[in-house]
């Protein structure tokens, strides 16, 4: 009798790596200087530490993504399903322009013909 639960998104994972990247980055080199500002008795290098672990985290969540996006799946990687309705949508456009070049050529019109007048409810009157 309990609810069903939706399946997290599919972008959830992801979004929760780059979160738990960028909070490493500024957790980790925080603290690196708040042990040097210990052990050092000055009070600047956690800032400096929190900066840069946040720069780290932006580069590493960048580099990881754009990785990401240059391995988009080639046409041959496609799977024979998806690649015989890709083959069959570029015959249809084909034959779509061969037929419309053949009915140009039949017309004897170098540009296009003229659409066919739509019908609608909007009429003009000429007074």
């Amino acid at each position: 009798m309990f609810p069903k639960a939706k399946p997290p998104s599919p972008g959830a994972d992801e979004g929760w790596a780059v979160l738990g990247s960028l909070m490493s980055g500024l957790l980790l080199f925080g603290g690196l200087g708040w042990l040097l500002d210990q052990w050092w008795d000055i009070r600047v290098m956690a800032p400096i530490g929190a900066v840069v672990g946040m720069a780290l985290g932006i580069y590493a969540v960048v580099m990881r993504h754009a990785q990401r996006a240059d391995t988009a799946p080639e046409t041959s990687e496609l799977t024979a399903s998806a690649q015989a309705r890709a083959d069959a949508a570029r015959a249809l456009r084909e034959a779509k322009t061969a037929n419309r070049r053949r009915a140009l050529r039949s017309a004897g019109s170098p540009t296009r013909p003229d659409p066919a007048p739509r019908s609608g409810t909007r009429r003009e009157t000429v007074a």
